[in-house]
């Protein structure tokens, strides 16, 4: 039998928002995602695409400003250690801070609650495409493998 984990959905118009975030996120484009920020960072993650490892691996914001400096050397200062929720937030909230340093529009980035609580996982995947899409450009940097288009459920 399979266990479900996750927290119970709020009812009526906050869930039905919810489903429709959650049936947004993509397990390939998640992974391929994962798999770019290794590469830049030069760490081994776990790359597995899936929403419980996308966003226990980016959680904390360790990963996200360890990217970013990776990207931009000396853009998050200090990354904090994840002995508490506060010490998460700030990371998340510093990477997220570096991202629009970097070009990304503020329509395009996510709220730290969004990974850091799991609300909104596909927001985390659109902050991560659009800072690929800008640092391509002005770092030559290569972006992320792209899922294909027939891959793409349509909303």
């Amino acid at each position: 039998m399979e266990q479900n984990y996750h927290r119970p959905r709020p009812s009526g118009m906050a869930g039905a928002i919810l489903d429709k975030q959650a049936s947004k996120f993509n397990d390939e484009e998640a992974q391929f995602l994962l798999e770019w920020i290794r590469d830049l960072i030069k760490e081994d993650l776990n790359t597995c695409g899936e929403r419980a490892t996308f966003r226990e691996t980016l959680k904390d914001g360790q990963v996200l400003c360890k990217l970013t400096n990776a990207i931009k050397p000396g853009s998050v200062k200090k990354i904090m250690k994840p002995i508490s929720n506060f010490n998460c937030l700030e990371n998340i909230n510093q990477f997220t801070a570096a991202a629009r340093s970097l070009g990304v529009l503020d329509e395009e980035t996510f709220q730290s609650v969004d990974l850091f609580d799991g609300r909104d996982l596909f927001s985390v995947c659109v902050t991560l495409q659009s800072l690929a899409r800008k640092v391509e450009k002005s770092h030559n940097i290569a972006p992320p493998k792209q899922v294909s288009k027939d891959k793409i459920i349509n909303q």
